[in-house]
């Protein structure tokens, strides 16, 4: 089996956190949701620890998050984001740091998550997709030179990749919405879920689709939105946001 990790991130309460586990099977995928069971409130050196932890108990090929890798690097032709924000249409714009983000609101949860990749890809050597010598089409099933990876998703365009309609924000998601929005997933993917999710754990089940396929090297299904991502000043710049294409 192959296997990846998702994560719906967020960074005031780890309930808020969806982590679930995806495998591939030869029948179709599996989805184990895991319950972060961590005290509040979350720290990203925390949670980064925990989730490598859990990728080395389940082998896991790669980690997925909802959240941004890095900041926007100067002189692309997006102004005030990143242009894997601007092609997937992002709500949350990553601009240049140490505090360029649209809404402002957006700037702690920006940092939560960009310090979270930061600990996976200095501290435990995760390779982002794109960062080393090969094109991202000609990297191994796990990344960079056999390096589990991390990548950052985002869940909104992966249902419309799938030609499907995304899920509303979680507070406007009725019980009935969140069973119809299952119903629609497993419709178009065949997907087995071991219990039914929440919202975020439905956003990281869904998030989670690209990289489960790049990881057994089906890069014919994932869509690379954005530039390669670079170190500048000390940090990650640009990036790709992996979703899925319509091939799925």
């Amino acid at each position: 089996m192959t296997r990846v990790l998702s994560v719906d991130l967020a960074y005031k309460r780890h309930r808020d956190i969806g982590v679930v586990l995806l495998d591939a099977t030869e029948t179709g995928i599996e989805a184990t949701i895991v319950d972060a069971l961590l005290a509040d409130p979350p720290h990203a050196h925390t949670l980064a620890d925990w989730l490598h932890a859990l990728a080395e108990r389940h082998h896991v090929a790669g980690i997925a998050i909802d959240g941004p890798l890095g900041w926007k690097a100067p002189g692309t032709d997006a102004p005030h984001c990143r242009m894997s924000e601007k092609a997937v249409r992002a709500p949350g714009k990553t601009g240049l740091p140490p505090d360029g983000v649209k809404p402002r609101g957006y700037l702690a949860f920006t940092e939560f998550s960009i310090a979270l990749f930061e600990r996976f890809t200095t501290r435990y050597g995760y390779a982002l997709p794109g960062s080393g010598h090969a094109a991202p089409e000609k990297q191994g099933a796990t990344g960079d030179r056999g390096a589990r990876f991390v990548t950052e998703t985002f869940p909104t365009a992966a249902w419309r990749s799938l030609g499907l309609t995304p899920v509303p924000g979680k507070g406007r998601t009725t019980p009935d919405a969140l069973r119809e929005a299952v119903a629609r997933l497993t419709a178009r993917v065949p997907l087995q879920l071991d219990r039914a999710p929440t919202h975020d754990q439905l956003q990281a089940v869904v998030g989670g689709l690209a990289p489960l396929a790049w990881s057994r090297g089906h890069t014919q299904r994932v869509t690379l939105a954005g530039e390669p991502p670079h170190r500048l000043d000390g940090s990650w710049r640009e990036g790709y946001i992996m979703i899925p294409s319509t091939l799925y």
